[in-house]
């Protein structure tokens, strides 16, 4: 009876051992997100700062612990410092064991700090107000472009991650950035965010779960979002893109960051799925991007309502629909997704034709119309540049494969000089064309290289320029001596004549275009000319129709469907 009483209670003794010490863990967290799509007169107006914002504060909510978020939109400098100030406050009149501060920022930026509107917060300033914290845990999260300079304040460098352990007794700073110090963060119209923004809030859903354990920490989320951020950008006009981190961190663990298990809703990746998953919610908004490799379950932390998840695989993709009750965790399997036919992509090196692309084209080559150009007397060497054209086009993508363009010419169709006892004449005939027309790219798999046919038509412009100097040597008669070389003076007259008639015409031909560059493309192509006869005859001439052989140098701009944005943040 003795041993029982005593058994009972070191039970007991041990039971609030166990309470007290989890007591004295208790973590209270504070988040402070900061949205500012203006970041001044002289930069564009960003479109997903402010949403790439209130989508962490919502991640954070709703999984991350933290009872009401403080969202600021577009703020001004006075209103972040009043945020700052009362979220110190609001720290150190907490009693919790282990307090956590959380600042994030979406929006515009440079070496020296944020830009909201027309005002600079310096990093300086933003370290300087979060060392002020009275916590434990201070984290700054910046999607900004340069906002990697943060981390060269007060001797920050890189250092190896950190580990995991359930313990979680870290204590210190962490700032993570969206670029290094010279590199432009990137929003992209196709995801509808930022790139960093979008796989950071996807990680904290569950993406970044790499032990599986249900929960995602500061190392696996920023992992997560490196990787992807990396890979989203190594195509984009902005260039690939490098996340940063400054960490100083003391203790065992790792920072919890959200927790799968506390959401009112799941979704679940089963082992068996492999490829590229898109998740988005009844408003088509692109909820949370992975890939997930066969063998790993993967659960996503979702709120109750209908998604639509779309997997895309090397060889074919699929589609699945579901909708979430409150409480529910749905698993899905092979068996929930139906193929579809796979949508046209662009493969790596290839160059995607799409609407709002443009690009003006230099061309320039070899045209025979049958003319000639010849030295009748005198024995002059004889000036060869008949049959040489150039051209300007202007070329507007429609879609894929077809294309509205433009086109103005010069052809060199003949010249004639004539050397004689009294003077010289040249005439030289050149035809210019103005012509509209369509080019049709072969639908072929993507590749460096497109070919086309072409067709177009319009009005034929003809010149004919013809000019004759008659001028002699002549000797000052005034001059009393004998004639020299130095009272010798030319003198003569410049008769120049041009003519000019118009007709109507096409072209008809083909070539390749071969991509060197998102912005540069080189080309060659062959075609001819069908040009109708001219009312009165050029030079013994009527019709002027010929082929044509060229190579061209064009200059891309514009944007494919869903393309990135390549803005300064």
């Amino acid at each position: 009876m003795l041993l029982r009483q005593w058994i009972m209670l070191l039970g007991i003794g041990l039971l609030l051992c166990a309470q007290g010490i989890e007591a004295t863990q208790v973590v209270q967290r504070w988040v402070l997100a900061v949205g500012a799509n203006d970041g001044g007169a002289k930069r564009e107006i960003l479109q997903y700062a402010v949403s790439d914002a209130q989508n962490f504060v919502r991640v954070m909510e709703t999984m991350g612990g933290v009872d009401a978020g403080v969202l600021l939109s577009d703020p001004r400098i006075e209103h972040l410092e009043g945020a700052l100030d009362a979220l110190h406050n609001r720290v150190a009149s907490a009693e919790a064991a282990r307090r956590e501060v959380i600042i994030y920022y979406s929006g515009h930026a440079d070496e020296n700090g944020l830009l909201l509107g027309e005002s600079l917060f310096s990093y300086a300033r933003l370290r300087s107000a979060m060392d002020r914290m009275e916590a434990e845990v201070q984290i700054a999260i910046l999607d900004a472009c340069a906002s990697g300079a943060i981390t060269r304040l007060k001797g920050g460098r890189r250092q190896k991650a950190f580990m995991v352990d359930v313990s979680s007794d870290m204590r210190g700073y962490a700032f993570l950035t969206s670029s290094s110090e010279d590199e432009a963060a990137q929003e992209s119209d196709a995801i509808g965010a930022s790139f960093f923004s979008h796989y950071l809030v996807s990680g904290l859903r569950g993406a970044a779960d790499v032990t599986g354990d249900g929960r995602v920490t500061l190392n696996e989320a920023y992992h997560f979002a490196f990787q992807n951020t990396l890979e989203g950008t190594e195509r984009t006009q902005g260039g690939a893109q490098h996340p940063a981190y400054d960490i100083k961190m003391t203790g065992t663990g790792d920072v919890v960051m959200t927790d799968v298990r506390q959401t009112s809703a799941g979704l679940i990746l089963s082992e068996a799925l492999q490829g590229r998953f898109f998740i988005r919610n009844a408003n088509r908004q692109l909820i949370a991007e992975l890939f997930k490799p066969a063998g790993r379950r993967v659960e996503l932390g979702l709120e109750p309502g209908k998604y639509r998840v779309h997997m895309a695989r090397q060889i074919q993709s699929a589609t699945a629909s579901v909708e979430l009750e409150m409480g529910q965790r749905e698993v899905l399997d092979e068996a929930h997704f139906e193929i579809i036919a796979r949508e046209s992509t662009t493969m790596r090196g290839g160059i995607k034709y799409s609407v709002k692309r443009s690009r003006v084209e230099l061309r320039g080559g070899y045209w025979s119309p049958g003319g000639e150009s010849t030295t009748i007397t005198g024995g002059l060497v004889r000036q060869s540049v008949e049959n040489l054209m150039g051209s300007l086009a202007y070329t507007y993508q429609l879609n894929e494969n077809l294309a509205l363009m433009v086109r103005w010419a010069g052809l060199i169709a003949e010249v004639k000089n004539n050397v004689g006892a009294l003077g010289t004449s040249q005439s030289v005939v050149i035809i210019t064309p103005l012509l509209f027309g369509v080019r049709y790219y072969w639908p072929l798999a993507p590749s460096p290289f497109r070919p086309y046919v072409v067709a177009s038509a319009g009005p034929y412009f003809s010149q004919d320029v013809w000019q004759n100097d008659q001028g002699s040597w002549q000797y000052d008669r005034e001059d009393d001596e004998e004639d020299d070389e130095e009272d010798r003076e030319y003198r003569g007259q410049l008769v120049q004549e041009v003519r000019g008639h118009a007709t109507i015409g096409t072209y008809v031909g083909g070539g390749v275009d071969f991509a060197i560059g998102r912005y540069l493309m080189l080309g060659a192509s062959a075609g001819y000319h069908l040009i109708a006869d001219f009312a009165e005859p050029i030079r013994d001439r009527k019709n002027f129709s010929g082929p044509e052989l060229s190579i061209s140098l064009s200059l891309l701009w514009g944007k494919d469907v869903g393309a990135v944005k390549s803005i300064r943040r």
